[in-house]
């Protein structure tokens, strides 16, 4: 029944968006806004949600008017469209077999990539890629704290007395789905899925427009998705070594595949010479961004949508029937306005996306200066304004904007960095930006705001960790690809033969290695045990015998079972609370303090507000645990296996 509820919202939320992108640009093909129009609808599924959720609580009545908004919004917006026109251009679609086989591919592909994210065996909870063991018990305590402890308005759930300033709601709408009724598996296929398809079909749109190449367009998503450098030599080395050993090699090259022994796009160096190795960290798309940072989901296709949104206001001029009964004024201002609501939307959606978009709309509007960006710029004012108000006066101390050169080069040039990370991809379009024929120069022109996207994070910090750049910079590699493939393009429709063969050298140099990764997070190698069957029980237990506001104590390791009850720690792993910027050293010395019992631990016990406490296989490896000192002091709540919990507060 609960996934049944859900199937039947998103569908509600896709229908709603679709109609309303059929309003702002009926030009764009329809399977275009269908994309479109899923993102869109989804989005607003966890806005509403979460804005009544705000005044009554993330329960049957706020889904039940959640649905009821989306049900009205979708009679309303078909009584101002003309279904009967929408219904014409659905049977008017042309999918040549191509199209279908290349689509189909993309569904297979990430519906098996996601369907790893929460594998459920008998030994526990499981998941890949491995880039997940660390991330994704994070978003679970988002989840939960939303689904089961009523974590409104949010405080975090990782550090007790903070406001929770990340951009969380991807993951309330996952918890939303679960308040439906579906398990964990379909709360969080149903929107990966159909974000991650939409985003393909984004990515399309967005090379249609700005490059007007339909081999572009096929290629675009491929060299985005499967991004990598150079990382590839190293695997060449290890098929070298697994043949150099007579005992592995008799497994053949089959053996070799199903276990790759490295990653060949992160966490690993080139090595050049015996005395120069280039850090590999121009992660893989798939692996490191999309599926364990999961804001991305949203980021990626609301910055395509707003780069598309753009072009069409001020670039192309050609208009549907509709726009030509309007002047070009009111049709820019009407892209311009739909793009300014969607930038107004981001920062809770992905604080990094909403942040690129208006670094490149300052030199956007330089290069362009007209009236018309004063629509883009209202409901910007609007509705990022409450979102920043929300977002700042926190407790949270970093190093913002501070000068760090070469991004995460560290010791190694950061020109021969680069080289090796996406060489060929800055080749690519460099060619594209200095030769006419390759693209036009108005495309040139439109592109050159987003060069910020990777000169500002070659300069500065924009994270507390260096590395965390990357969320801008993949918006760069976003906007990058349609020239990137423009270029490839030009190459493979040429007469000559040997440029067809360069092409497809060019497209295995840009993918190999992200293609290495993406086949190693499908096999057994990165098949990762995140929570063992006793701590899925103890976190059903804590859910089961603790109030839902409940602060908890407990190791501080990234994958605790408080993860999953949807209370809130005293203190989460220090490796999320410092790339959030927060200083937990005090709080991480009272944790060390109140496990080794006696008379000191009353009083960091009483400051904090400890509610329970939790003894198990962790605690008594990690810290120094006077397990007696509780056993005398607190009742004894829950005794499951090697776990033991403690009551503090009655």
């Amino acid at each position: 029944m609960g996934t049944l509820i859900v199937i039947l919202i998103t569908l509600l939320a896709v229908a709603n968006g679709t109609l309303l992108t059929s309003l702002i640009a009926r030009r764009i093909p329809l399977p275009a806004r269908f994309c479109a129009g899923s993102v869109v609808g989804l989005a607003a599924v966890a806005w509403i949600g979460f804005l009544l959720s705000l005044l009554f609580g993330l329960n049957a009545l706020s889904i039940g008017l959640t649905g009821l908004i989306l049900a009205a919004g979708l009679i309303a917006l078909f009584r101002v469209t003309e279904p009967s026109r929408l219904l014409e251009e659905f049977r008017a679609i042309s999918w040549g077999r191509f199209d279908l086989i290349y689509y189909a591919a993309w569904a297979g592909l990430l519906a098996w990539l996601f369907s790893r994210v929460i594998m459920i065996y008998p030994d526990g909870m499981h998941t890949a890629p491995a880039n997940n063991f660390g991330d994704l018990p994070f978003h679970f305590s988002v989840i939960t704290s939303f689904a089961y402890g009523d974590n409104l308005p949010p405080q975090s759930p990782i550090f007790a007395g903070l406001k929770f300033t990340y951009p969380f709601l991807i993951d309330f709408l996952t918890a939303f789905f679960m308040r439906c009724g579906a398990d964990w598996r379909t709360a969080f296929g149903v929107e990966n899925l159909t974000l991650s398809l939409s985003l393909v079909g984004l990515i399309d749109l967005m090379t249609m427009q700005l490059v007007n190449s339909r081999i572009a367009a096929r290629l675009a998503p491929v060299i985005f998705f499967f991004n990598g450098g150079f990382g590839f030599i190293n695997f060449f080395r290890d098929l070298g070594q697994f043949f150099d050993d007579h005992n592995r090699a008799k497994e053949g090259l089959v053996a070799l595949l199903a276990r790759l022994p490295s990653t060949y796009t992160m966490n690993a160096d080139l090595i050049l010479s015996s005395d120069e190795k280039i850090p590999l960290r121009w992660g893989n798309v798939f692996t490191t961004l999309l599926i364990p940072q999961r804001s991305l989901l949203f980021g990626l296709p609301f910055v395509a949508l707003i780069i598309t949104l753009w072009w069409m206001a001020f670039e192309d001029r050609e208009s549907s029937e509709s726009d030509r009964l309007s002047n070009p004024q009111s049709v820019t201002r009407r892209y311009l306005l739909a793009a300014g609501g969607l930038a107004g939307l981001l920062p809770m959606l992905h604080a990094h996306g909403f942040f690129a978009v208006m670094l490149a709309s300052v030199v956007a509007v330089l290069c362009r200066r007209s009236r018309e960006w004063i629509a883009f710029f209202v409901p910007i004012a609007v509705l990022a304004g409450p979102q920043a108000l929300w977002l700042s006066g926190t407790q949270v101390r970093n190093k913002l904007f501070e000068l760090k050169v070469g991004w995460d080069a560290g010791e190694s040039n950061p020109a021969m960095f680069w080289m090796v990370n996406a060489g060929v991809f800055i080749l690519l379009l460099f060619a594209a930006l200095i030769i006419p024929k390759l693209i036009s120069i108005r495309t040139q022109i439109f592109y050159l705001p987003f060069l910020l996207w990777f000169i500002v994070p070659n300069l500065v910090l924009l994270a507390p960790w260096a590395w965390d750049n990357i969320k801008v910079l993949v918006y760069w590699s976003l906007v990058s690809s349609p020239l990137v493939a423009a270029t490839l393009a030009y190459l493979l429709t040429r007469r000559l033969a040997l440029l067809r063969v360069l092409a497809a050298v060019l497209v295995a140099t840009l993918t190999f290695s992200g293609a290495l990764d993406v086949w190693r997070g499908l096999s057994p190698t990165e098949n990762v045990l995140l929570f063992g069957q006793e701590e899925l029980d103890v976190a059903a237990l804590l859910r089961e015998k603790t109030p839902p506001h409940s602060l908890i104590l407990h190791a501080p390791i990234h994958n605790s079972v408080v993860a999953l009850s949807g209370r809130r720690s005293v203190m989460g792993y220090p490796g999320h609370l410092w790339t959030h910027g927060i200083d937990y050293r005090q709080r991480e010395s009272e944790v060390q303090t109140i496990y080794r019992g006696g008379s000191g631990a009353a009083e960091p016990i009483s400051r904090l507000g400890v509610d329970y406490v939790i003894i198990g296989p962790v605690e008594r490896s990690q810290l120094q645990i006077e397990e007696s000192y509780f056993e005398r002091l607190y009742p004894r709540v829950i005794d499951h296996g090697e776990y033991r919990v403690y009551q503090i507060k009655r």
